[in-house]
């Protein structure tokens, strides 16, 4: 069982180059990572954090609604590198339509061409080969799902260990975002009286997702699939709907610039995926999915040897997160509370008696998210519980 030293006490390991790295000096890398988490860093500038490897959203890279553990990893990384990846997204129009006249249909000011973010997106979701046969009803068909990239291989990683993702920037590559509903879909099956999409103007400057001239939503941006590869037990292709034990779809809207996540690893080499990328979202996505768009995130991976956990957790500034997963909410809360117990007894040494009143008196208990089959309940954890403890966590949030 994993103690709480994994959660964010434990410094970084320099990152470690290798032939194709990006060549930043490890002082100016170093040093500009910790002005970010000072909050010096604007948004509009935020993609200038430094990095060690560049992941580009190509054909090659994406890989549409499954998770594999045989695809070609995008690259090789030794624990401690930082890796900026490009994601893809906000592809809301048919696979038969014009990209561009759905962009003008919703107002949305770009196209194709003029967007380099979109037309990366737009022909890997083309020609990308990574996706499942489709189905023999359907023999001319493309199979969808989560537009994810990956696997990144990180050296030494092996199943039992564990891996720390430590989130240093997520920002959105494209101006808009969108989500929809339908009348089979979300939380509510048979409310919609048809489908409905809504379309989002995102002003980066501002922090804000337009809803209408009355309303608008704080950015919030984050990638829905963050995980490791599946264990060989859930089968070759594992589809990308339902998170696990390996992470995967959580939907987690804390997974946000200056969290980290920790993932248990179960295949040789980690093989992490990303992708899913929302621009904002609300605990429990009941409509069926949060405002989508295309991400470029920044992530330092972190291995620690022979550190085994049972599911995901996650740690914020302000917080630890503990989740539980299963297509019964029910359950999912079952588990979520003997998992935030755990963590008590292994962070305080307290009993079960002792853990179980703190978290009734302490612990908020949220919903992740309803609508992924398997359905998620994480518990907030509140580090200021703890008032002996000393603030060793990488991230500062920003104070003005």
């Amino acid at each position: 069982m994993i103690t709480h030293k994994l959660f964010g006490s434990s410094p970084a390991r320099p990152a470690q180059r290798s032939a194709g790295t990006a060549g930043i000096p490890q002082a100016r890398r170093t040093l500009a990572v910790a002005l970010f988490g000072l909050g010096l860093v604007s948004v509009s500038s935020a993609l200038e954090v430094p990095y060690d490897f560049n992941v580009p959203c190509t054909p090659e890279n994406a890989i549409f609604g499954h998770y594999s553990s045989t695809k070609k990893p995008v690259i090789t990384i030794k624990s401690g590198a930082v890796v900026r990846i490009e994601g893809g997204g906000g592809n809301k129009w048919k696979d038969s339509d014009d990209p561009d006249v759905w962009l003008k249909q919703n107002g949305v000011p770009i196209t194709v061409e003029t967007n380099t973010a979109l037309k990366e997106i737009v022909t890997a979701i083309k020609e990308s080969p990574n996706r499942l046969p489709p189905p023999a009803d359907k023999p001319n068909s493309k199979v969808g799902g989560h537009f994810i990239i990956g696997p990144i291989y990180v050296e030494d990683a092996e199943p039992g260990d564990s891996l720390e993702v430590r989130i240093l920037d997520v920002t959105p590559r494209l101006p808009y975002g969108a989500n929809s509903a339908s009348p089979a879909g979300g939380a509510l099956p048979g409310v919609m009286p048809r489908p409905f999409s809504k379309v989002y103007m995102l002003d980066l400057k501002r922090n804000a997702a337009v809803y209408d001239k009355d309303v608008e939503i704080p950015l919030g941006p984050f990638n829905g699939v963050n995980g490791t590869c599946p264990p060989d037990s859930e089968g070759p292709n594992r589809k990308s709907t339902q998170p696990g034990a390996f992470g995967g779809n959580l939907d987690s809207k804390d997974l946000v610039t200056g969290s980290t996540l920790y993932l248990p690893v179960f295949q040789k080499g980690a093989l992490f995926y990303t992708g899913d990328c929302h621009a904002a979202q609300g605990d429990g996505e009941i409509a069926g999915d949060a405002i989508g768009t295309a991400n470029t995130v920044i992530y330092q991976f972190i291995l620690h040897k022979g550190v085994t956990l049972k599911g995901p957790r996650a740690e914020t500034p302000t917080h630890y997160i503990v989740y539980g997963l299963d297509p019964d909410l029910d359950k999912a809360m079952n588990l979520a509370m003997l998992g935030t117990l755990d963590f008590l007894k292994e962070k305080q040494g307290y009993d079960l008696m002792q853990a179980y009143t703190l978290c009734s008196a302490a612990v908020d208990f949220r919903v992740t998210q309803v609508v992924d089959k398997t359905l998620g309940i994480h518990s907030m954890i509140p580090k200021k519980l703890f008032v002996n403890d000393k603030d060793t966590y990488w991230y500062r949030t920003p104070r003005f």
